[in-house]
């Protein structure tokens, strides 16, 4: 009796465990879903805003800053705050991890890490600049935003020169390598422009290259970030599916050991029954039997 109570024991704390995670896979796919809403709105003000860079800098070449192959970069690579996603922190270990050598062979860059989980599995790089704990769910990307454009212009103030950001596309369900600073307007593009006439402005031209310049790196992060949440939840959603595949296995297993031990537990009562039966049978058999005289 005790071990058919200790399985189904177990069958139940699993059961609880399955509710929960059914609970988190919920939440990674309402977040998907609220993720989804911005993506599109997001590609479009920066597609605007690359069009508007094109057209301002058409007119005022010398307000864009050349690219150098000599400078500093600064590397941020998306990663999670929170866990169970799968190889989502490892992928991008292993991406950083080959590309780190051609990286470290063009010069000096600085590296900064967004996310506790990759920071835990990023002990192998051999630079951290900084690590930031990241957001968990779209809600807290307006806040985070502040305390990364002050991480971002501390490390320009030290000599860094431009921003690549590391993170997972969630739409092509890859890993993406995509340069912010500064701005992705080719020289060769600007040369093939057809000339038109120049944008009218009422601020000085430099003050608007500038807003321009904060203005285009604050959406290309927050598409970077939402696309980064965006394939996050993915990988949860498919973490927790694989891990509830599993448990209702697990399940079923403990469900048919405990349906046997109890066969097993009928199978021993009907036992003892007849044994019982009989025994008192022939008790009732003893007391018939008449007693000799004397």
């Amino acid at each position: 009796m005790s071990r058919r109570r200790e399985v189904l024991r177990y069958r139940r704390s699993l059961r609880e465990i399955g509710e929960i995670m059914k609970a988190m896979k919920n939440m990674a796919l309402v977040e998907v879903r609220k993720l989804a809403k911005f993506a599109g709105v997001q590609r479009d003000l920066i597609a605007a805003l690359e069009a508007m860079a094109e057209a301002f800098y058409g007119s005022h070449p010398e307000l864009l800053p050349p690219d150098r192959p000599g400078d500093r970069p600064i590397y941020l690579l998306l990663g999670s705050e929170r866990g169970f996603c799968a190889d989502f922190n490892s992928s991008l270990v292993r991406f950083w991890e080959e590309r780190v050598r051609e990286v470290a062979g063009k010069g000096d860059y600085e590296l900064l890490l967004v996310g506790a989980r990759l920071e835990a599995r990023a002990a192998g790089f051999p630079k951290i600049t900084r690590a930031l704990a990241g957001p968990s769910v779209w809600e807290e990307v307006a806040g985070f935003l502040p305390r990364l454009m002050a991480a971002i212009r501390e490390l320009v103030e030290r000599g860094a020169t431009g921003l690549i950001v590391v993170f997972h596309e969630s739409d092509r369900e890859s890993i993406e390598e995509r340069r912010l600073l500064p701005l992705p307007i080719a020289a060769e593009k600007l040369r093939k422009r057809v000339p038109g006439p120049a944008p009218l402005l009422q601020i000085p031209a430099r003050d608007f290259s500038e807003d321009l310049v904060e203005t285009y790196l604050l959406a290309a992060l927050h598409e970077a970030l939402y696309s980064s949440l965006a394939a996050e939840n993915r990988k949860r959603m498919e973490h927790m599916q694989n891990a509830l595949d599993q448990l209702d296995k697990r399940v079923a297993e403990l469900t048919n050991a405990a349906n046997r031990l109890r066969q097993e537990e009928i199978t021993e009562e009907i036992e003892v029954i007849l044994l019982s039966a009989e025994a008192l049978r022939r008790k009732e058999a003893r007391k018939r039997i008449p007693r000799p005289a004397g």
